[in-house]
């Protein structure tokens, strides 16, 4: 709240740090940032040292895929996805 806009997320993410717990208040806050601003808001030299960057990419493009046009299918629609429940099992 106190960083509203894309150019502050560096220091928001930096001011989080500094509380009780930073680092799980940082982590909180870069992805609420992340979903509010987008992915063009993350600092890119961040970005690239996260050695997961590609899996949480992947989850999120999936998460999103699935809520707007649902590739594993429902009772009113097909699915058409054929690798969808090899990659997201839903066990």
């Amino acid at each position: 709240m106190s960083f509203p806009d894309r150019a502050g997320f560096g220091t928001a993410l930096r001011f989080a740090a500094g509380a009780p717990d930073g680092d799980s208040v940082a982590c909180v806050t870069g992805a609420l940032l992340g979903a509010v601003h987008g992915i063009e808001a993350l600092p890119v030299d961040l970005v690239s040292r996260h050695e997961l960057s590609w899996v949480l990419d992947t989850l999120a493009r999936d998460l999103l895929l699935q809520i707007l046009d649902s590739p594993s299918g429902s009772e009113y629609v097909e699915d058409w996805d054929p690798r969808w429940w090899s990659r997201c099992p839903g066990w």
